[in-house]
């Protein structure tokens, strides 16, 4: 993810050519007294185009990226490229209400060497996965790149013609499966999506060139095997914002929708003996830059329980700011979603400029999310300040768009920023009985039988009215309020 607006520009008209050329708010991190832990999370699957748990509720699911397990390039030695992920990150999610995060994870470190399963990164994987249960939150495992993976880099002492700028490492695909063919690493501007290197090593992957995407699926199927009885995996997401390769849009979404099919078929195989877990599909990068692409044909994700995951960066970082419109991105990706009639839900949305300025369009990406029911993760909760997306500017010091704001090059935690953790945490229903048929700013209603759950943020106790709710709970917890109830039938809760 994360590109600036005008680069996107650049990168979407320019790098064909290439190709064809050549502490504001501080959370205290101690357990709650009553534990996060009794939120319930019970295994997630799909009913009538939204996701459910198997107690026939309806669930959103809301929280943040965690990329501090990914395996990005050591662009500067000297500074760190991610920061330690540990349990008082999960509590501090918690805080916020959060009952997700998409745990960023890399080919490179799960296969460091061809059909090597590097068993001591699952078990950080592991870990992770306990600690965000053990605070009431999901995990979504994401395959993550950016620009195909660290070897993709220029290398020292290789100079770029004018008006080309050198590449940087990046992150997902291991060094032996990044297959450039001698294609230049060199970028426009710095953009990392124009490098000829980065579009050939995508293509060889299409190409199933030396076997490399079988080597990926067989990975994804080790990986499946090992959390097939786990619960609180929602899900698989197959592969961050895959680049298009060398081919034209529709042969493009073609070439991923056959990638897409086997990883499916390879994880269904191996969750053979426990149960079988959502699946998150996007389309191309571009999607990201313009808010709108050529779609994987629906017969390549013929499964009851995938997910449409685009990433909706309209009114952020997309090539305009207005076109599309964050309404208008929201009714494009459910258009998407029902040819496949999957539900969405967005892997990646964030702003990445000042919290004050920014904070309006945030609440207003909250109004919409729940206009239309539907979860998402912001990108991201925090980046070490040797990430990419720094070191790529040259710039270390460059503050970072991340809800957990960190000082650089020191590495100093800043604790959250109150102007995106503000919106990020208001209320919402979690997981509500039946169909869950409208959420507000204000409330919620819906219909069916089932234990009732809702976040509610601050110190102060929520006044609610209720209809259709029995045995209503309010109990106090870090950062907020957990309502619990008994629903049959209609229901409807409204904040004053």
């Amino acid at each position: 993810m994360s590109w600036s607006r005008g680069r996107v520009l650049l990168r979407i008209v320019t790098a064909p050519v290439i190709v064809a050329a050549a502490a504001a708010l501080q959370v205290p991190a101690q357990a709650a007294a009553t534990p996060a832990s009794d939120w319930t999370l019970p295994r997630l699957t799909v009913t009538d185009g939204s996701i459910s748990d198997v107690t026939g509720r309806t669930v959103l699911l809301r929280g943040a990226n965690v990329n501090q397990l990914n395996d990005y390039a050591q662009n500067d030695p000297a500074i760190p490229a991610t920061a330690p992920l540990d349990r008082a990150d999960f509590a501090r999610m918690a805080t916020l209400g959060f009952n997700v995060v998409r745990l960023d994870l890399a080919w490179s470190a799960l296969e460091p060497t061809p059909g090597a399963f590097d068993m001591a990164y699952v078990a950080r994987i592991r870990e992770a996965v306990k600690d965000a249960k053990d605070h009431g939150i999901y995990t979504v495992l994401d395959m993550h790149q950016d620009a195909w993976g660290k070897a993709v880099g220029t290398p020292p002492g290789v100079a770029c013609p004018a008006p080309l700028k050198p590449g940087v490492g990046w992150d997902g695909a291991p060094a032996w499966a990044t297959l450039t063919d001698g294609w230049s690493t060199c970028t426009l501007g710095g953009i990392r999506e124009t490098s000829p290197a980065v579009a050939r090593s995508f293509q060889n992957f299409y190409d199933d060139t030396q076997g490399i995407q079988g080597h990926l699926v067989n990975t994804w199927a080790r990986l499946a095997a090992e959390f097939k009885a786990e619960p609180a995996v929602v899900g698989y997401d197959l592969l961050n914002e895959p680049n298009p390769g060398l081919r034209d849009p529709i042969t493009a979404a073609d070439q991923i929708g056959r990638y897409y099919q086997r990883a499916i078929a390879a994880i269904r195989q191996a969750e053979q003996g426990g149960f079988a877990h959502l699946v998150f599909f996007e389309p191309s990068a571009i999607w990201s830059a313009i808010g709108v692409d050529a779609l994987p044909p629906p017969h390549y994700v013929n499964d009851p329980l995938v997910v449409f995951a685009p990433h909706l960066y309209s009114g952020s970082i997309n090539v305009s700011s207005e076109i599309p419109s964050i309404e208008d991105g929201f009714r494009l990706a459910l258009d998407s979603a029902a040819r496949y009639r999957a539900p969405l839900w967005t892997g990646e949305w964030g702003w990445f400029g000042e919290p004050a300025a920014d904070a309006d369009q945030v609440d207003r990406f909250v109004d919409a999310m729940n206009k239309h029911r539907i979860g998402g993760a912001w990108w991201s909760w925090t980046q070490a300040c040797g990430d990419p997306h720094a070191v790529r500017d040259g710039n270390t010091h460059k503050p970072q768009g991340n809800l957990n704001k960190i000082d650089c090059p020191s590495g100093t935690q800043l604790g959250l920023v109150e102007g995106f953790a503000r919106p990020l945490s208001r209320a919402y229903p979690r997981a509500a009985p039946g169909n869950l048929a409208e959420v507000t700013a204000t409330g919620f209603a819906g219909t069916g039988t089932g234990r009732l759950e809702a976040w509610y943020p601050g110190t102060e106790r929520p006044d609610l009215d209720t209809t259709g709710v029995t045995d209503l709970d309010l109990t106090q917890i870090d950062g907020g309020w957990r309502l619990t109830g008994n629903t049959a039938g209609a229901y409807r809760v409204t904040q004053h």
